[in-house]
């Protein structure tokens, strides 16, 4: 049983420095937090320790097979991790940072943050301020879930997430409620958007943003 500590978010106040400091020193150390994001609640911690993704795929449920998305903090981030195309720049500039989940291929390093299986990496930069402040200041990239047990639906309200992940994660940020729909997925390797989950990003937004680089 882990002990989880819990920060409440009310009244709309952000993170002080403290907690900034605290949030992104667990994740560099491989501890899992909860947090609220632009779209649903997420699980997360350092992309660069497989161990840190395996428990991630222990607490979720999650089946192996299924690769974790990864958040960096801004395009440029990403362009260390993922071999860049034009239409990748052109989307991201349209909708990073966003509900906006980037297929690409991985660069070198990036093979660091994925396992060997995986011939894709998908990143995204979160609309979050709050949570891109935490990802900021720990440096590293974050392998990261819905916060949900597979095959369950994402959870929009911390109530929820602390009933279901109070004891499992180490740490919890609790926001209140947040948007509550999925990000948008698209494989960006080529030179046409290919469509592979529609969230709140619809197909139209995608293939016109694609059209007009």
């Amino acid at each position: 049983m882990t002990t989880t500590r819990i920060i409440k978010l009310e009244n709309g106040r952000g993170l002080t420095a403290e907690e900034v400091g605290a949030l992104a020193g667990a994740a560099t150390a491989c501890k899992v937090l909860a947090f609220p994001t632009d779209t649903v609640y997420g699980l997360g911690s350092t992309a660069l320790v497989k161990a840190a993704a395996r428990r991630l795929y222990q607490i979720k449920e999650r089946p192996s097979l299924k690769p974790l998305p990864v958040f960096v903090p801004s395009a440029q981030a990403a362009q260390r991790w993922a071999q860049w195309t034009p239409l990748a720049q052109a989307l991201a500039e349209r909708f990073w940072p966003g509900p906006l989940t980037l297929v690409l291929k991985p660069t070198a390093e990036g093979r660091l943050l994925t396992f060997a299986e995986y011939a894709t990496i998908a990143l995204r930069v979160p609309a979050h301020a709050e949570l891109l402040r935490v990802i900021e200041a720990s440096g590293v990239p974050w392998a990261q879930t819905s916060a949900n047990r597979s095959g369950q639906p994402p959870l929009t309200d911390a109530a929820e997430v602390i009933r279901q992940f109070d004891g499992a994660v180490d740490w919890i940020v609790d926001a209140g409620p947040v948007a509550g729909a999925a990000s948008t997925i698209v494989d960006a390797t080529g030179s046409s958007p290919r469509l592979l989950r529609e969230g709140r990003l619809s197909a139209a937004d995608i293939l016109s943003a694609g059209a007009n680089r």
